[in-house]
């Protein structure tokens, strides 16, 4: 005890200069000396360094999760099945999810994504990602286990422990993690909220920590005895060795690089959606547009200078048709005016366009020879404009659009439906009258009904008029009706006590919401090239369907055929009449319709 004690002045005095002669020190002071010193040396803390920054590694052990006691407890036992339950309810939770998410997806949009996102949003999209990753356990832990307990450590020391049951535990927290996080990506792909994304994380990490929750619940004896012993089992405190390195290395960077590809795959899948919606892929391809039956006067038509040429009637109801996604506009869809006879691009006819403009924060009809005035020079022209709307989807603006007829008007009635079916729709989209095959509706029966979406019943082929007259529904070569406006057109044949030019006839045709008799040139309306270019070309508008060799018109009318519609004879025309003129009913009483079927 003396040279234990002694040991210290001994040290102190060769540590202090060697105040003490080495050679006056005996062998055994030597051997205490250097264990003194030694022992000063790890004691001894350097200035301005701290113990607690010494690395410290926490010990390998059992995580205390329900999903361990699918490895720890018999098959045949209430913990087990209590593990199980609790797997069941946490995935059947996000698949749920999953599903809810997932409805109303369309085989054009199976992820039901949003057509269109914020710039916030956006970045809050990428945000997320990597939050979620960061929130995700499951997989880095059970990779974790399988990675620091191999076979032979669970054998050495819990060795009545079945290790097949214990990769299986494993693999099953893999599969929840990977449910989660296919889960975040359509929650975040789905969100038009930056709170709502983050919000929707949350939920989905709380579903998923439910095994977590439950152990704890369980080791308090909340769930009952048999579970609380089962979770305080002193195996959960075996301490396992750490692997060799060389054991784990391909491990260690096999979760490093399943990390990345996690990373890389969800923010390459969003690289997708943000093309798709800038791209305005996922909006409706085509919207079929009905217009007001609003007229407005002495409209200003301009050159594509900007020149005016002149003065027109601009009945709106003549652009009713299908228009065609074609290009962007402020990040949004273009939607170009098609054909009235053949539902394609017009080739020499200037097409009317919708899309949304920034500048009046709504969506606008507009055309690039049609101006609301002569001085009329504003970024973006409209004729008819939405209500002040931030939709992206021109198929979700709701309320009462302006209508520009001279001064403005509120009210219009102005409709949009998409003139694609959905392949899930279970035929509803073609009224149960046809089948949808990629976006088309492919009408059924014996050309019982026809139309975009198989709405229109196949007319009469011959019309008898109250005068005696006799009408034809025209056909091309081939024997396929011509329709202009989703409608049949005729031909005049006999009865009317007038005499026509060789070269003139008579065809019946709608324009968007009245029926037209017209005189046109009997070249157009041949099988030959040249009429059917006139054909394609057709538009009431730009046409003049309304000039002074229209001979009479209907009421407004929406049925497929001019039956049961009223008519009337345009008699004389001036601006005391109006834009129609002085029209005379050719039937009476009104209400009785002019035409009846013919065949």
């Amino acid at each position: 005890m003396q040279m234990i004690t002694a040991a210290p002045d001994l040290a102190e005095a060769v540590v202090d200069k060697d105040h003490i002669s080495t050679d006056a020190i005996g062998d055994g002071a030597r051997v205490i000396m250097s264990r003194e010193r030694k022992m000063v040396q790890s004691v001894r803390v350097p200035d301005g360094e701290d113990d607690y920054n010494e690395y410290v590694e926490e010990p390998i052990l059992l995580p205390q999760s329900t999903h361990s006691l699918l490895y720890t407890e018999p098959m045949c036992s209430v913990p087990f099945a209590y593990s199980v339950g609790v797997f069941i309810l946490s995935n059947l939770s996000l698949a749920l999810a999953m599903a809810d998410n997932l409805n109303g997806g369309t085989s054009e949009n199976p992820l039901n994504l949003p057509v269109q996102v914020d710039t916030s949003v956006r970045v809050s999209q990428y945000v997320a990602i990597m939050v979620g990753l960061l929130m995700e356990e499951e997989i880095p832990s059970s990779l974790y286990l399988l990675q620091m307990i191999p076979k032979y450590s669970l054998k050495e020391q819990l060795p009545s422990l079945k290790y097949w049951r214990f990769v299986t535990s494993a693999l099953l927290r893999l599969a929840t993690g990977y449910l989660f996080i296919f889960n975040m990506f359509l929650v975040v792909a789905q969100g038009t909220g930056v709170l709502d994304i983050f919000y929707d994380c949350l939920a989905l990490q709380f579903l998923q920590i439910l095994d977590n929750m439950a152990f704890s619940l369980a080791k308090i004896g909340v769930f009952g005895k048999r579970l609380k012993w089962a979770t305080n089992k002193k195996l959960f405190e075996t301490k396992f060795e750490k692997p060799p390195f060389s054991s784990r290395r391909g491990m260690s960077l096999g979760v490093k690089v399943l990390y990345i590809i996690n990373l890389t795959t969800m923010f390459g899948g969003m690289v997708v959606v943000s093309f798709l919606q800038g791209t305005g892929a996922l909006t409706c391809p085509s919207i079929t547009v009905t217009f007001p039956d609003d007229i407005w006067q002495d409209a200003v038509v301009v050159s594509n200078d900007g020149e005016v040429i002149q003065s027109a009637d601009l009945i709106y109801s003549y652009f009713n048709g299908v228009y065609r996604r074609n290009g962007t506009h402020d990040g949004l869809p273009v939607y170009v005016e098609q054909s009235k006879i053949l539902d394609q691009e017009y080739q020499t006819t200037p097409p009317a366009e919708i899309k949304y403009c920034k500048s009046e924060e709504a969506w606008v009809f507009m055309h690039r020879n049609i101006r609301k005035s002569r001085s009329d020079d504003d970024e973006c022209p409209w004729l008819l404009r939405s209500p002040v709307t931030s939709e992206y989807d021109i198929l979700d603006v709701s309320g009462l659009w302006t209508v520009w007829a001279g001064s403005f008007k509120q009210g219009g009635t102005f409709t949009v439906v998409c003139s694609e079916c959905s392949d899930s729709s279970n035929n509803s989209d073609c009224n149960f009258y046809g089948q949808c095959v990629d976006g088309k509706c492919i009408c059924m029966g014996d050309g019982d009904y026809f139309g975009n979406h198989c709405e229109h019943k196949r007319p009469c082929k011959t019309l008898r008029g109250d005068n005696g007259d006799i009408w034809s529904i025209r056909t091309d070569p081939d024997g396929e009706e011509i329709l202009a406006y989703d409608r049949p057109t005729y031909i005049y044949k006999s009865g009317f006590n007038t005499t026509l030019q060789e070269n003139e006839t008579t065809v019946l045709a709608y324009t968007g919401s009245r029926w037209f008799a017209m005189v046109v040139n009997a070249n157009r309306t041949g099988s030959d090239s040249g009429s059917d270019r006139a054909a394609r070309e057709f538009h009431a508008f730009w046409n003049a369907a309304y000039n002074r060799l229209t001979k009479f018109v209907s009421d407004p009318a929406t049925d497929t055929s001019p039956i049961a519609v009223d008519f009337y004879n345009i008699t004389s025309r001036g601006s005391r009449y109006g834009p129609l003129g002085q029209l005379t009913p050719l039937t009476s009483p009104p209400g009785s319709g002019y035409f009846e079927c013919d065949d």
